[in-house]
């Protein structure tokens, strides 16, 4: 394999060939212009799918990821390259995958059978399948532990029935990382849950979009309803699938929803600056700088926790991750708004970015829910992390 910088500059040379060098006056959020469009939720997974798959082809994706599953077995600056370079030019976004890539891949990966790692994981990377997440509930979302979802024994096979709800990508996904309680007389509750890899196309499963307050519908409803699933598609061992949905909650909470670094938040309020002709304002200039400090700190946080340097690899550490990145989507967002000013709120008809100010205002809002919220998260700072006292139970 090449070196760092004989790699970046094989990257950059296959992107040039085939994207332009991104417009710095369009903003990062086009994703969500794309999204909001006739027809645009599709086009926005189909260009996520279609640059994974070249991405893959090519030999640029899961570079740091076991060659046993579909990765290359390189260090994790490789993956860094990519994606840096990736955000100088104009191309699809890859957020849709991030649910897959982000939390199923290394949860398989962790805590699946070697059968499942060699099925699931060159399928994931390589953009063939894509993946959800069925945990919250109408009745459990931060307090996950008591969802009602049930999986009972038949035989050899599974029955489940139950409600999830805010699963994001759940009608465009091939599988779902689904929690389901085995044992409703465990005497605990999560030590009576299961994580099973439900096929989205199995009979008994609808699927009904929701429209956030952004107006996007990656939200779903999920209905099961006498589902049946083989032994095959338990992960890990049964009953034994709060630990590995923790897993994939500190994942979520460090890389998925955390994942507001890379420049991103910067370069939105830096536009937002130039074009409301405030850069030289020393006040304005000030609320960048915040912008740019926070989202710098998050990125070295993320960093030395991808590396194992931080609190010896406790699980909390996400939730530290979580309220650093929410509260800097809704810091960034509101600087971005004041400097709109009017033109924030008011946009003409045929202006497909003059709604970008207040749509990053209205998507900024779940930052501090998805993932758990953020009074969770200080809850789970403070006990696991500070060994303050628990917070008491009912």
């Amino acid at each position: 394999m090449d070196d760092v910088d004989a790699f970046r500059a094989r990257v950059r040379a296959w992107l040039a060939d085939r994207y332009p060098l991104r417009d710095p006056d369009l903003d990062d959020d086009r994703v969500d212009i794309i999204a909001r469009a006739p027809n645009g939720h599709e086009a926005m997974i189909s260009g996520a799918v279609t640059l994974q798959r070249d991405l893959y082809a090519a030999g640029f994706i899961g570079l740091g990821l076991p060659v046993a599953y579909g990765g290359h077995g390189l260090p994790r600056a490789y993956d860094a390259i990519v994606a840096e370079e990736l955000s100088r030019v104009d191309c699809p976004s890859l957020r849709p995958l991030s649910i897959g890539m982000g939390l199923a891949l290394p949860t398989i990966l962790g805590a699946a059978s070697e059968e499942q790692k060699r099925r699931f994981g060159p399928a994931l990377i390589s953009g063939q399948e894509v993946w959800c997440q069925l945990f919250s509930e109408p009745d459990a979302g931060s307090d996950l532990v008591s969802l009602r979802t049930r999986a009972v024994p038949d035989g050899d096979s599974w029955v489940v029935s139950g409600q999830k709800v805010w699963s994001s990508l759940a009608a465009d996904a091939s599988f779902g990382m689904l929690l389901a309680c085995t044992d409703p007389d465990a005497a605990k509750p999560q030590a009576g849950i299961t994580m099973f890899i439900l096929p989205m196309d199995r009979p008994g499963v609808t699927v009904r979009p929701l429209v956030d307050i952004a107006g996007g519908h990656h939200f779903n409803e999920v209905f099961l309803q006498d589902v049946v699933l083989d032994a095959s598609d338990v992960m890990g061992e049964v009953n034994r699938g709060w630990q590995i949905a923790n897993g994939t909650l500190t994942g979520e909470r460090s890389n998925y929803v955390g994942g507001s670094g890379s420049g991103r938040r910067r370069r939105q309020a830096e536009r937002a600056m130039r074009l409301a002709g405030k850069r030289v304002d020393p006040a304005a200039r000030q609320r960048v700088v915040d912008v740019m400090a926070r989202e710098r700190m998050l990125e070295m946080l993320v960093g030395r926790i991808g590396a194992g340097s931080v609190l010896g690899g406790n699980s909390a550490v996400g939730s530290l991750v979580k309220l650093a990145a929410g509260t800097l989507e809704q810091v960034a967002a509101e600087v971005v708004i004041d400097a709109s000013g009017m033109s924030g709120i008011a946009w003409a008809s045929d202006d497909r970015q003059g709604d970008l100010a207040a749509h990053g205002l209205h998507a900024s809002r779940q930052a501090t829910i998805a993932g758990g919220t953020h009074q969770i998260q200080r809850n789970l700072i403070g006990e696991r992390l500070l060994g303050l006292p628990r917070e008491p139970r009912a």
